[in-house]
C-alpha cells in the first residue's frame, strides 16, 4: 500500500477511536501528563479530532516522553524505556500501523521461527564454523539520518516524514525532572514506543537483505545479534564484511578480539544465540536462562509466604493461596493473550531434549514441598506444557490459559484474587479494564523470564 494512501485511511477519527478502544484505553501506562487511558474517555471526541487536524497539517507535537529505567546487572549501565502520554500511544500506534503497511518486510521475525531455521541449517551439515556479531547499544545508536533515509524511498509525504522525525527526537526525561529545557536527541530510536521495532527493522532492512541473499551462507539478525554459518573461512571474511558494511551506517559492532561479544569459532565448539545454547548437536536452553527462571518461581513461593504472615483473616489466606496457585502455573504454561502465544515455556519450546525441563519441574516440586509441606498447592508440569505447546494454537484443553477466552464471570474472579469481595461490585466495564490492566502486568512479568535473552 502506498504511505499517502496509508496515511489518509488510518488517521481518521473511526480508525484512531478503534486504536484507542482495543490497544490503549485498558491499559495502564501513564506519561508525562499523568492522565491514565481511560481517562481520554471523557473529553476523546476532542482529542481524536485534535490529533486528526494536527497530523494532517504536519503539525502535531509528541509530548516528552516518560522515562523508565530497567537494570541489566552491575557492570551494565540501565536500559531507558520511553513512556508516551495515553494521547500520544494512539498517534504512535496509528503511526506503526501505517509503517507496517508501507514496509510489510519490516515486521520482527519471531525468536522461533529463527531458532527453527537455524535447526535446519546445523542439519545439513553444509556449515563448518559459524560467526556471532553483536551491536553495541543498538536502538541507542540508530542514527536518525539512517531511518530517514530507509523511510524515504517509500515516503514522499511531508506530513507522515514529519510525524516520524518528530517521534524519533521527542526527549525521554526523568518525571520529577519534566521536559523544560530537555534537548532533543539526534541519535537512536527511543525504547518502548510501538514504532522502535518496525523503524529499526526498517533502518538495517538494506543490509539484511544485502546478507540474506547470499549463496553459500545462513544469517540471521535479530535485533542487535547477528549469527552467520558457513564453510570454514568464509563465516570470518563474510563477518568481517559485514562489519565494515555496519560501520558505514555509524552503528556500533564490537569487533573480532580477545573477550569480545562477536567471535568466530568452529561449529563442533557450543554457542549461544538468542537465549538458546547449541551444543552436541543439541538445541538447549541457556543455563543463566534456567537460573532466572527458577529465581521468579522463587520470589513466588517468596511473596506467598509474606502474604501469609501479614493475612488478618482465613479469607486473607485464601486470597493469598489462589493467587500463589494462578501466578506459579501461569509462569509454567504462560498463557495466550491478544492472540499471540508467551510465556518462558513459549519462547524455548524449539530445544531438542526434555531433560532440562524435567530438572527444572524437580526444582519446582522441591520449592513447592518447601513452601507449601501440607499440599495445598499443585503446580503444572514444564513438560506438559512443552507438549502441549508442540500441538499449537489448536490446542484448546485449556492446560495453558486463553486469557483472551475469559468471560466477564471469569475476569471477575480473578480480580477476586486481588480486590476480594469488591470484585463482585464493579460493573462490567470496570472488570474488564481492570482485568486488562493486571492481565497485561502479568504478561510483562512473563516476559521479564526471557529478557536479555542474548
Amino acid at each position: 500500500m502506498s504511505a499517502a494512501k496509508s496515511f489518509k485511511k488510518i488517521f481518521t477519527r473511526k480508525r484512531l477511536q478503534e486504536i484507542y478502544t482495543d490497544r490503549i484505553k485498558n491499559s495502564g501506562a501513564i506519561g508525562l501528563d499523568r492522565v491514565r487511558p481511560a481517562n481520554l474517555d471523557k473529553h476523546l471526541t476532542a482529542e481524536l479530532d485534535h490529533i486528526v487536524e494536527k497530523v494532517h497539517r504536519g503539525e502535531y507535537r509528541f509530548t516528552a516522553y516518560k522515562e523508565k529505567l530497567i537494570l541489566k546487572g552491575a557492570s551494565s549501565p540501565p536500559r531507558q524505556i520511553s513512556i508516551p502520554t495515553a494521547r500520544d500511544r494512539i498517534v504512535l500506534r496509528a503511526l506503526c500501523n501505517c509503517l507496517s503497511d508501507v514496509f510489510p518486510k519490516a515486521k520482527l521475525t519471531l525468536p522461533q521461527t529463527v531458532i527453527d531455521s537455524l535447526k535446519t541449517a546445523l542439519n545439513s551439515g553444509v556449515y563448518a564454523e559459524y560467526a556471532k556479531i553483536d551491536l553495541k547499544s543498538f536502538y541507542p545508536s540508530i542514527p536518525h539520518e539512517l531511518v530517514a533515509a530507509a523511510t524515504r524511498k517509500k515516503i514522499q509525504k511531508p506530513e507522515f516524514r514529519q510525524l516520524i522525525t518528530d517521534a524519533l527526537t521527542t526527549p525521554t526525561v526523568p518525571e520529577s525532572r519534566g521536559s523544560k529545557g530537555a534537548d532533543r536527541p539526534t541519535v537512536g530510536v527511543p525504547q518502548g514506543l510501538a514504532i522502535s521495532n518496525v523503524l529499526a527493522e526498517i533502518a538495517l532492512q538494506g543490509i539484511d537483505t544485502l546478507f540474506e541473499s547470499r549463496t553459500g551462507i545462513w544469517y540471521k539478525r535479530y535485533v542487535d545479534d547477528i549469527l552467520i554459518l558457513g564453510p570454514t573461512g568464509v563465516a570470518r571474511s563474510t563477518a568481517n564484511e559485514l562489519i565494515a558494511e555496519l560501520k558505514a551506517l555509524k552503528l556500533n559492532p564490537h569487533d573480532f578480539e580477545p573477550g569480545s561479544k562477536s567471535k568466530v569459532e568452529s561449529l563442533t565448539d557450543p554457542f549461544s544465540f538468542l537465549g538458546y545454547q547449541i551444543e552436541g548437536g543439541q538445541v538447549l536452553i541457556r543455563h543463566e536462562s534456567i537460573l532466572r527462571f527458577e529465581s521468579s518461581i522463587a520470589k513466588i513461593f517468596t511473596a506467598y509466604r509474606h502474604k501469609l504472615a501479614t493475612a488478618r483473616r482465613p479469607a486473607d489466606k485464601a486470597r493469598a493461596l489462589a493467587y500463589c496457585q494462578w501466578k506459579l502455573n501461569l509462569r509454567i504454561t504462560g498463557c495466550i493473550f491478544k492472540g499471540k502465544r508467551l510465556g518462558w515455556a513459549a519462547y524455548f519450546c524449539q530445544i531438542t531434549t526434555t531433560s532440562q525441563l524435567r530438572a527444572i519441574n524437580h526444582t519446582v516440586r522441591k520449592l513447592t514441598d518447601r513452601f507449601c509441606p501440607t499440599g495445598e498447592i499443585n503446580p503444572k508440569s514444564l513438560i506438559k506444557t512443552f507438549y502441549e505447546l508442540q500441538r499449537g494454537m489448536k490446542a484448546n484443553n485449556g492446560y495453558i490459559p486463553n486469557l483472551d477466552a475469559l468471560t466477564i464471570s471469569q475476569k471477575r474472579e480473578k480480580l477476586a484474587m486481588w480486590l476480594g469481595d469488591d470484585a463482585l461490585k464493579l460493573s462490567d466495564a470496570e472488570v474488564e479494564r481492570r482485568f486488562e490492566i493486571k492481565a497485561s502486568k502479568a504478561v510483562r512479568e512473563l516476559e521479564e523470564d526471557i529478557a536479555q535473552t542474548s
